[in-house]
């Protein structure tokens, strides 16, 4: 059984976001978290079954998942200085707010659960 890393909506709440629509995504209110990824990265591909049930968890935050690879997300990786993978990012209201780079899940859980 093959995994489908290019998923295009999970749970109608995870959305693969690229270019522009990286930047204009933060104006939907509430909390949102990036997800930054590649499709070449071992740890990213290791969480994504268990990551992808997150959005079912956390009816507050919107998730979006954005591939550094693709060259439309180098301004947004800069911006967010995402410099290594897998990196989760929480906004609010346009302002960043925490971090969390590495493929622990617990982290990122212990991250949302305090929002």
């Amino acid at each position: 059984m093959s995994i489908n890393y290019n998923l295009y909506i999970c749970n109608g709440k995870m959305e693969v976001i690229s270019g522009d629509e990286c930047f204009t995504k933060l104006d939907n209110e509430g909390y949102i978290l990036y997800y930054f990824t590649a499709s070449w990265c071992g740890p990213c591909q290791r969480i994504w079954e268990e990551f992808q049930k997150m959005p079912g968890k956390y009816e507050n935050i919107l998730f979006f998942k954005i591939d550094i690879s693709d060259e439309e997300n180098t301004e947004i990786c800069e911006k967010c200085n995402v410099d290594s993978v897998p990196s989760f990012l929480l906004f609010k209201d346009r302002n960043y707010i925490e971090r969390i780079t590495g493929a622990n899940l617990q982290s990122v859980e212990d991250m949302l659960n305090k929002y």
